[in-house]
C-alpha cells in the first residue's frame, strides 16, 4: 500500500505571499498546527506551523564573532508579545520552515508511518519529479487508512 492511501489531498495550504497574520488566522480558522506554504505553481516551499511562530518569538542567545555560544539571552523585543505584533506583517517565507520531512505518493506506506514516528505530523506528500505538493500524512490519516483496509473484506 503506498502513502497515496492514506494522504489527506484537499490539505489546506498558503502562498508564500500571505502574512503571518493572514496565516495565523487560517490556522485559528480550521483548528490545525501546520500549513504547508506552496508558491503561486503549487510546488512546496515549506511548511509554517504554530510551533515554528512561537519559536521565533523566543529571545535568542548571543553568540560572539566565532559562533561562541554564550548562555545570555537577550529579547529581541521588550516582551514575547510585543515580538508577534512585530512578525505579523511579515511574508510567511521568512519564517516558515524549508527543511521538511516530504515523501513520495508512490512510497510505501511503511516509510510515511516511519517519518510520523520519528517526525510527528504532518509528513508532507511530494511528487519527486515536480516537487508539487499533493497532500499530507497525518498519524490519524494513516490509522483511518489501516481501518478501512482492514474492515475490507477479503476476497
Amino acid at each position: 500500500m503506498p502513502c497515496n492511501a492514506a494522504t489527506i489531498k484537499q490539505a489546506i495550504s498558503v502562498s508564500t505571499e500571505d502574512t503571518v497574520e493572514k496565516v495565523i488566522d487560517v490556522l485559528r480558522e480550521h483548528q490545525i498546527d501546520a500549513v504547508p506554504v506552496l508558491d503561486k505553481n503549487g510546488k512546496l516551499e515549506g511548511v509554517f506551523s504554530t510551533r515554528i511562530l512561537l519559536k521565533n518569538l523566543l529571545p535568542v542567545s548571543v553568540t560572539t564573532g566565532d559562533d561562541i555560544l554564550m548562555d545570555i539571552k537577550i529579547g529581541a523585543a521588550p516582551g514575547v508579545a510585543k515580538r508577534l505584533k512585530k512578525v505579523k506583517p511579515l511574508k510567511v517565507s521568512e519564517l516558515m520552515l524549508r527543511k521538511m520531512h516530504i515523501v513520495a505518493p508512490s512510497a510505501p506506506l511503511w516509510e510515511g508511518v516511519n517519518l510520523l514516528v520519528h517526525h510527528g505530523s504532518p509528513i508532507l506528500v511530494v511528487e519527486p519529479e515536480t516537487g508539487k505538493f499533493i497532500g499530507m500524512m497525518t498519524e490519524q490519516s494513516v490509522i483511518d487508512e489501516l481501518e478501512r483496509v482492514q474492515d475490507k473484506p477479503e476476497n
